[in-house]
Order: C-alpha cells, then structure tokens, then sequence
C-alpha cells in the first residue's frame, strides 16, 4: 500500500522530530505517536500546511 499523502514531510507537534523516519511510520495512521517523546500527531490533511 502506497502512502496516503505522497511527499508529505511530517513533523512531530511538541518536539520536531521528522516522523517520515522513524520505524514502521505509517501515514495510513490518525494518530502516530513520535518515537522520540511520545507525543500522539494527528496525520489528517487538515495538518498539512502549504
């Protein structure tokens, strides 16, 4: 299965972590939870910013 939003960077809301990579990130996901402080990311279109 292909990526939900192709060429999307996404970044961690609390710390800034490029969340594209870390292990197993999966944009299928709502919610991803950063692996470096734990902080649960919406990943929706309504936080993609232009």
């Amino acid at each position: 299965m292909g990526e939900r939003f192709p060429d999307i960077d996404w970044y961690c809301d609390r710390c800034n972590a490029h969340l594209n990579d870390q292990d197993n990130f999966d944009d299928h996901k709502y919610i991803w939870p950063c692996t470096e402080c734990g902080f649960k990311n919406s990943i929706s279109s309504a936080n993609i910013i232009d």
